[in-house]
């Protein structure tokens, strides 16, 4: 495959500048205050734009628009959803969080229910979900590497992997910060820029909208119109099953709740949720341009659907895919990239790559420092008594992020998966066994130890289990795992065991012990925000 100039530009200049603030910011690595948190001086619009980039993973560059692409109009609730639910976690989180000013994503269990084994509890679905995301940002890094570039898979997650432990292990959160923030800002350039080509290409919103009809004539049709774009949107479960997987994670995912310990203050880190709103807005914006789009532009302005054995643009995403040889990718995983490179603009695709790139590394990047105070600080430290996390903070973390990327790369050259299926099945792991003991506990002060721990553990369980039964029953995990397989019930991502675990989890504090009550005041009552 070929590559243009130009594109190969877009893509050497994204990796100069990401280069140059590891290189910029390797003195921070020596004290491990700078390391873990940055100094806890990050402003509102810099953690802002990081916190944009790191929660909107290549399953939104990548996952996203293809959903819309497959299911249609109906889709779009669920990226209203994810900008909908950011505001929430001023309110629930940010705050308080920041007042409390831990280290680790672990600190605030172990102190709130008043053992460390809780770190160990909570850290438990937190790494296996860590490692998901770290997996699957390699492999949507490399998927652009290797649909734009022309660089061959396995070199694409080599390359991949280096960059993001380079700056990583050279500047941790700071150099982390610092280049996610610039990444924040690539990634909305890039997804707003295409979208304005896409308007521009159709004559405006309108001729837009009259392509796409003229292409599927289903594609904005409601759930309740028996020809709906798509057998998951003919049941209001998949509007609002497709709504709630990502509509409270803002709040409690570890990804992004450790960004509110390095800010400022306070009112930093409540404004800095401003800013992620804004910046990943108007990226979604973009992409549901990209995605309404993506069928037409295929089909219309594809070079490949000259082949008459290329009948559609599924068929020729199959083709993509067995051409690229990526096993573990699901054919949707290209539709994005491949309605970009239908519109023959190298400049768009520079900048594309830029901005996939930069979401895919931003992801990757957050959930390595999550991952490498986990396992560091907070187990071998604080749960195993190791001298060695506290006496040389940083060389730990160093060591931990070596292994965090070693591992994750040589998963990603034989992808266990498609990037969204496994954003999707992280996310709702997270959500229902950490998540209701973190919200509750900051809020609620009958939440008890037992019931932190037996949500955390049983939550785990069986929301990977039923997400893995439905894969591999039904086909998809966007079914009831439970459904007939005749008359299946659209359940995205077993998205209800989100409800399950907090109601779960309300039961459990009122029949258990309650925590002391020294630690409910200090934890609970002294954290709220001053009226």
């Amino acid at each position: 495959m070929e590559t243009n100039p130009i594109v190969l530009f877009g893509a050497l200049a994204y990796f100069a500048v990401i280069f140059g603030i590891g290189w910029y910011t390797r003195k921070a690595s020596t004290d491990a205050n700078e390391f873990y948190v940055a100094g806890r001086k990050v402003g509102p619009f810099v953690n802002g734009s990081a916190l944009a980039a790191t929660y909107f993973s290549p399953a939104s560059f990548l996952g996203l628009p293809a959903f819309i692409f497959l299911l249609g109009y109906p889709f779009w609730w669920a990226l209203v959803g994810i900008i909908g639910g950011m505001p929430i976690a001023t309110l629930l989180t940010a705050a308080p969080l920041r007042k409390y000013a831990p280290t680790s994503f672990t600190d605030y269990y172990a102190d709130r229910y008043d053992t460390k084994w809780m770190r160990l509890i909570c850290a438990f679905p937190t790494v296996i979900c860590g490692f998901t995301y770290v997996i699957l940002s390699i492999i949507g890094t490399a998927l652009f590497m290797l649909c734009i570039l022309g660089v061959p898979f396995t070199y694409s997650v080599i390359i991949a992997s280096a960059v993001v432990f380079v700056y990583i292990f050279f500047g941790g959160m700071v150099a982390t910060t610092m280049s996610t923030a610039f990444q924040g800002i690539a990634m909305t350039v890039a997804s707003v820029t295409a979208a304005i080509v896409v308007i521009h290409h159709f004559g405006g919103l309108n001729g837009l909208t009259d392509a796409v009809i003229a292409n599927n004539a289903n594609f904005f049709n409601l759930p309740y119109v028996a020809k709906a774009s798509h057998p998951l949107m003919n049941m209001w479960t998949g509007v609002i099953g497709f709504f709630f997987v990502w509509h409270f994670g803002f709040s409690a995912m570890p990804y992004t709740v450790v960004r509110f310990f390095t800010t400022q203050d306070i009112k930093a880190a409540r404004r800095s949720v401003f800013w992620a709103v804004l910046i990943g807005g108007l990226m979604y914006m973009g992409l549901i341009v990209i995605g309404t789009g993506t069928r037409v532009l295929i089909e219309n302005l594809h070079p490949l659907m000259a082949d008459p054995n290329i009948g559609s643009a599924v068929a020729l995403l199959k083709h993509l895919k067995a051409q690229m040889a990526v096993g573990g990718a699901s054919l949707t995983d290209y539709s994005m990239i491949a309605a970009m490179d239908s519109l023959n603009n190298p400049w768009l695709l520079s900048i594309i790559v830029a901005g996939g790139l930069a979401i895919a590394m931003a992801t990757a990047a957050g959930w390595t420092m999550v991952l490498n105070v986990i396992l560091g600080r907070d187990l071998l430290g604080k749960v195993f008594g190791m001298a060695w996390p506290e006496e040389k903070p940083v060389q730990c973390t160093r060591v931990m992020t070596v292994i965090i990327i070693g591992v994750c790369m040589l998963f990603s050259f034989e992808p266990p998966g498609l990037v969204l299926d496994l954003s999707g099945a992280a996310f709702i792991i997270i959500l229902c066994s950490v998540g209701p003991p973190l919200i509750f506990g900051l809020w609620w002060e009958k939440a008890t130890t037992m019931a932190a721990g037996l949500t955390i553990t049983i939550m785990t369980f069986c929301s990977a289990g039923a997400w893995l039964y439905a894969k591999f029953t039904l086909g998809s995990a966007h079914w009831f795992f439970l459904s007939d397989k005749a008359n299946k019930i659209s359940t995205p991502h077993q998205f209800y065991w989100v409800f399950i675990g907090l109601a779960f989890f309300i039961i459990l504090s009122l029949v258990t012990k309650p925590c002391k009550e020294e630690v409910i005041q200090k934890y609970v009552i002294d954290l709220r925000p001053e009226r």
